[in-house]
């Protein structure tokens, strides 16, 4: 069993540990690399007050990780190596090859993949929203507004969101765009915010506004008192969570129109997200004219978490890639992982053919 997995199973039972490992594990990395340091410099370098970090140094001390000598804290052997078995527990990762692979050739910011199927597996399912959670809490600042996108899989992730999300912070949380013209509301992103929120404990948002309306409705909806506040929170967004769809499947959700339908035909329309389609290649080929962040937008936001899990999602998840979103920390699930390696590896071949033509 790898530290990380040993990690998650020890968060169900003390959900503060996890965050309290990736503190201390930060705190020793940075002694390491700015020995010998003092407190007072090494509280540029780190998100705690004077006191939290006075007594983390204190414990690091008497575990015998680091020692205070008259010219700054410095690391111990005992400390170094400890820091080179996490390191190599980090890196003895069974998908380390692919998640290089991912991260090179989309050029994004993170990729974990864990092992199964996460439409079949019960097991991968809870591990990658855990996993899921466990990044968003390490992002999550004081004052912190959390977007939050509709769907199945976000469905499961928040039936799987407790107190400890956000725990101690003053946390909202929002949809970040409006609600779809969908029976099954409990997949709306309204209720994925309120119901993230509740579970939780943190405050959060609607934005009452359904899709496909014409400019000159939006334009009018958006003076609305509750709809602008709606949009002013929103704006505040510093962290996503989303999945991503299948563009046919996603489309009927919102009750398109024949002809926008035909529009996603003609132009091999392979996924959406953010109210956007997107071809094979990653070009957006339709937008829907809805209220709330757009994909534009999304491209300026720091933190985005995508969850996504199944094999039928594969190539949506390929699509999306294809855009080329630096920002993003991606969780996928072994099955998806397979489809877009072979993907990769096919393109990497033809063009290679292409070449020698």
């Amino acid at each position: 069993m790898d530290i990380l997995h040993l990690l998650h199973m020890q968060n169900k039972l003390i959900p503060e540990m996890f965050a309290k490992f990736n503190s201390r594990y930060a705190l020793l990395l940075t002694i390491k690399v700015n020995q010998p340091i003092g407190r007072k410099t090494l509280l540029n370098f780190v998100d705690m007050t004077e006191r939290q970090l006075r007594t983390e140094c204190e414990v690091l001390s008497k575990l015998g990780l680091i020692i205070k000598k008259t010219t700054g804290m410095s690391i111990t052997e005992k400390g170094e190596e400890l820091l080179s078995e996490i390191k190599d527990s980090l890196v003895n990762d069974a998908f380390a090859e692919e998640k290089k692979l991912l991260r090179k050739h989309f050029s994004v910011k993170e990729v974990h993949i864990i092992a199964g199927d996460f439409i079949n597996n019960e097991g991968t399912r809870e591990e990658m929203t855990e996993l899921l959670l466990d990044k968003v809490n390490e992002k999550i600042t004081k004052e912190c507004v959390i977007g939050v996108s509709g769907g199945s899989t976000m469905y499961y992730v928040t039936s799987k969101t407790d107190e400890t999300f956000g725990y101690g912070k003053d946390v909202t949380i929002t949809p970040l765009r409006g609600g779809l013209s969908v029976v099954n509301t409990e997949y709306q992103a309204n209720n994925i915010a309120s119901k993230m929120a509740r579970n939780s404990g943190n405050n959060y948002q609607l934005l009452h506004a359904p899709d496909n309306l014409g400019q000159k409705a939006l334009d009018e909806l958006k003076k609305e008192p509750v709809v602008k506040n709606a949009l002013d929170v929103i704006s505040k967004t510093s962290i996503i969570i989303h999945s991503i769809g299948n563009a046919f499947e996603m489309a009927y959700r919102r009750k398109s129109s024949k002809e926008i339908l035909k529009v996603l035909e003609e132009k091999k329309a392979v996924c959406e997200s953010f109210g956007s389609y997107f071809d094979e290649s990653g070009s957006e080929v339709f937008k829907t004219s809805t209220i709330g962040m757009s994909f534009k937008d999304v491209n300026g936001i720091d933190n985005v978490f995508t969850i996504v899990g199944g094999e039928d999602k594969a190539d949506a998840v390929f699509s999306y890639l294809n855009t080329k979103p630096a920002n993003m920390t991606l969780i996928i699930d072994e099955a998806i992982c397979k489809k877009i390696i072979n993907k990769v590896n096919k393109k990497k071949i033809g063009g290679l053919f292409k070449n020698d033509s």
